[in-house]
């Protein structure tokens, strides 16, 4: 997969809870830095994913992927709550492997629309 394909790909994965897929689009010493916390290895990113984020019932909409290069990509979007209403908005800078998602750098603004 290409690197905008990855994108779509992990937020597809976490959407749906589908963790088989999100652990094979991450690579091994995958690194996720947002705001609050760094998470530290796929296997740490994807057990959060699965028992530990405040909730799991919500879903990526996703307004833009940008590609700087073939390892680079960015993604513009908002998480939405079940309800349909913005939680946040978003911005993720992946960098891409070989392995594949080797970092994701999540930025929020919390001010919805």
């Amino acid at each position: 997969m290409d690197g905008p394909a990855l994108a779509r790909e992990y937020y597809r994965a976490i959407d749906d809870g589908d963790y088989e897929a999100l652990r094979e689009a991450l690579a091994a010493e995958f690194v996720h830095r947002r705001p609050d916390m760094t998470l530290e290895g796929r296997e740490e990113f994807v057990s959060f994913m699965r028992s530990d984020r405040p909730d799991t019932e919500t879903e990526h909409s996703l307004d833009a992927v940008y590609v700087a290069d073939g390892n680079r990509v960015a993604a513009e979007g908002r998480l939405l709550r079940t309800d349909g209403n913005v939680w946040f908005r978003f911005v993720d800078a992946f960098e891409i492997g070989e392995r594949g998602i080797r970092e994701v750098r999540t930025y929020t603004d919390s001010r919805g629309e």
